[in-house]
């Protein structure tokens, strides 16, 4: 596992867009912390970086928000609604490491769907309400990109 430790919200997303440039299409990559502790935060540099101009924001009531990147879709899951009812039978097996690459929020809750290949990161809070250490696990192929952070 590898640890990044950033030190506000802009640092947060210059770490996003550094692992945006590594992302493929199929990638998925779930978000785990708490609320508030920087998943969309990251999800709006990981987009920027790919060239998205839409406004990124988490998808709670959607449950998932689709953007248009340079090369390939944005599929972002908010799955804290999904806590209740699950994943299955709701169609989201079509997106999840398909076509595009896939950020997915509250990933416990979508458990059923998640491929063994994918980019894990863990969001924690340090002391400083703005300091984030990111906690990264690459399982399987994603395994090579986290070697390269």
């Amino acid at each position: 596992m590898t640890e990044i430790l950033t030190n506000n919200s802009n640092e947060t997303q210059q770490f996003a867009a550094r692992l945006a440039k590594l992302a493929y299409p199929g990638l998925v990559i779930t978000l785990q912390g708490d609320l508030g502790a920087g998943k969309t935060t990251f999800t709006q540099g990981f987009a920027r970086e790919l060239g998205v101009r839409a406004r990124v924001k988490s998808p709670t009531f959607n449950i998932m928000n689709t953007y248009a990147a340079r090369d390939f879709p944005i599929y972002h899951f908010d799955a804290y609604r999904l806590e209740e009812t699950g994943a299955q039978d709701q169609g989201f097996e079509d997106y999840v490491g398909t076509d595009g690459v896939t950020l997915i929020e509250w990933p416990q809750f979508m458990a059923d769907l998640l491929p063994n290949d994918r980019l894990v990161l863990n969001f924690l809070r340090g002391d400083d309400d703005d300091v984030r250490t990111i906690q990264v696990h690459g399982l399987g192929t994603a395994e090579k990109i986290e070697a390269q952070l």
